[in-house]
C-alpha cells in the first residue's frame, strides 16, 4: 500500500536527510522506515513533532552516516544502541527494529532484535503502528498491519489486542492524552479494556507514571486530558482525593488565559490545591515527587491558602500584601490567585504578582552606608522600611527616601 506524497509533506531539511537516510540504508542493503507519531502526524496534517526511524539492521551506523550532513549533530545512545540526530531545530531518533514481550504486568519489556512487522506489533494504539519505507525503490510504501489508516480517519484510538493495557498500563495515560490531543474517541472496545484494567495501573513504578502525568501536563490543553481521566477513572487511581470539578476547571480556564511561569507546575498546583496535606503527601509519593520543585510549589500553595482570609479585604495596605507574599514563589501565588472566588483576595493576589513584587528602592545597603548609616540589623530593618514606604507612596523619589532614611536613621 502506497502513502502518496506522505514523506514530501516533510520541512525541505528533514526531507533531504531523509532521503538521504534511504540512499544510504540502500547501499548496506537494509531497509528503514518513518513509524509511530510521525506517520500519524503526517496523514493529519499535523507538523512532525517526533521524528522516528526504525532500521531492519544497524541504526547507529546508519545514524553515523547520515550525520555526515552539513548542519546535522549527532548524539549516539551506545547502552541501547541507538542514535539521535538534530538539524536545524529538528531532532530525529534512530533505533534497530526489535519485538517485546513482557515477564508480567508492569515490567518492563525483554527486547530482542526484529523486523519492521515486529516492531510496529509492539506499539500502543493502530494510529501509532503504522511505517512509511524510505528506501529509494520503496520509497512511501505504507505498512498498516492493524488498520491505523481507518482509526486516523474515523478519528479513533484502538489498542493492538486485549493485554495491551495489561503488559504496560501507562497505555491509558497515553490513551487519554492521544484521545484528547487529536480530538478523537476511544473506541469502543478500547474504552470497556481500560475501565476494566484500572488497577493495573497499580504495577507501575512512581517513575514512569510520573513521566505520563508530567506529559499531561506539558500539552496545550491539559484541563481537557484531567477532566477525561476523572471521568474514566484513571485520575483516582493516581490518587482517590483527585477529583475534577467544577472549580477546578474555572482555575485551569482562568490560568490558560492569564498566563503564568512555568504553566505545567501551575497546572500541578491547580490540581492538588484542593488536597489535605496528608493526602499531597501520598501522591507525591505515589508519584516520586517527594523533594522536587513540585513539592515545594505545592506545599507553598496550600500553606498561602490557609492566609488568603488575612488577604481576603477591599482596603489593605501595599507594604502587608507585598510583605505576606515575598516569601512565597509566583506559581504558588498564581494558583491561589486563579483559585480565588472573593473579587478582592483575586484583585489583591494579582496586585502584588503584576505590580507590587516590580517595585525597588532608590536606594541600597551601599547608599546608606555612604549616608552613614552603620552596618547591622539597623541597616536592614530601613531598608525594609524604605521598600515599604515606596509601596504605601510615602516616599515617591530618591530624595524622598534620603530623608526617611537619615530620620530612621538619627542622622
Amino acid at each position: 500500500m502506497q502513502a502518496d506524497g506522505l514523506i514530501e509533506r516533510l520541512p525541505p531539511p528533514l526531507l533531504k536527510l531523509i532521503v538521504t537516510a534511504g540512499r544510504l540504508a540502500d547501499k548496506s542493503g537494509i531497509k528503514v522506515y518513518l513509524v509511530g507519531g510521525i506517520v500519524r502526524d503526517l496523514m493529519l496534517g499535523r507538523p512532525p513533532v517526533d521524528i522516528d526511524i526504525m532500521a531492519e539492521g544497524d541504526a547507529v551506523r546508519l545514524a553515523r552516516q547520515m550525520a555526515q550532513e552539513p548542519g546535522a549533530r549527532l548524539t549516539v545512545h551506545s547502552a541501547f544502541g541507538t542514535a539521535s540526530i538534530k538539524i536545524d531545530g529538528f531532532g530525529i531518533d534512530l533505533a534497530t527494529c526489535r519485538s517485546e514481550d513482557y515477564m508480567y504486568p508492569g515490567a518492563l519489556p525483554r527486547v530482542r532484535a526484529g523486523g519492521i512487522r515486529d516492531d510496529l506489533q509492539r506499539r500502543d494504539f493502530t494510529i501509532n503502528a503504522m511505517a512509511v519505507c524510505i528506501n529509494t525503490s520503496n520509497r512511501g510504501e505504507l505498512t498498516d498491519l492493524f488498520g491505523g489508516r481507518q482509526d486516523l480517519a474515523e478519528g479513533l484510538v484502538r489498542v493492538l489486542h486485549n493485554k495491551s493495557f495489561q503488559d504496560d498500563a501507562t497505555r491509558m495515560m497515553r490513551a487519554v492524552r492521544y484521545e484528547q490531543r487529536l480530538g478523537f474517541k476511544l473506541e469502543n472496545s478500547t474504552s470497556k479494556l481500560l475501565k476494566r484494567s484500572l488497577d493495573m495501573l497499580d504495577t507501575i513504578s512512581g517513575d514512569r507514571l510520573k513521566n505520563e502525568f508530567v506529559l499531561w501536563l506539558n500539552e496545550s490543553r491539559p484541563e481537557k486530558i484531567l477532566r477525561r481521566a476523572g471521568r474514566l477513572g484513571v485520575l483516582g487511581k493516581l490518587h482517590p482525593a483527585l477529583k475534577w470539578d467544577l472549580p477546578m476547571s474555572t482555575a485551569f480556564r482562568r490560568a490558560a488565559s492569564g498566563g503564568g511561569t512555568t504553566m505545567s507546575r501551575l497546572y500541578f498546583c491547580l490540581l492538588v490545591y484542593n488536597l489535605d496535606e496528608e493526602e499531597l503527601y501520598e501522591l507525591l509519593g505515589r508519584l516520586n515527587l517527594t523533594g522536587s520543585r513540585l513539592d515545594l510549589l505545592s506545599h507553598q500553595s496550600l500553606e498561602l491558602k490557609g492566609k488568603c482570609g488575612e488577604l481576603d479585604r477591599l482596603v489593605i495596605k501595599r507594604s502587608a500584601l507585598y510583605f505576606t507574599l515575598r516569601e512565597y514563589d509566583t506559581t504558588a501565588i498564581e494558583a491561589n490567585r486563579y483559585y480565588a472566588k472573593a473579587p478582592n483576595l483575586r484583585r489583591n493576589l494579582g496586585l502584588y504578582l503584576d505590580r507590587l513584587r516590580h517595585i525597588k528602592t532608590s536606594l541600597g545597603g551601599n547608599e546608606l552606608l555612604k549616608l552613614g548609616v552603620k552596618e547591622g540589623p539597623k541597616l536592614g530593618t530601613i531598608l525594609k522600611k524604605l521598600l515599604g514606604a515606596r509601596l504605601d507612596g510615602a516616599a515617591q523619589s530618591k530624595c524622598d527616601e534620603v530623608r526617611l532614611a537619615r530620620r530612621l536613621a538619627g542622622i
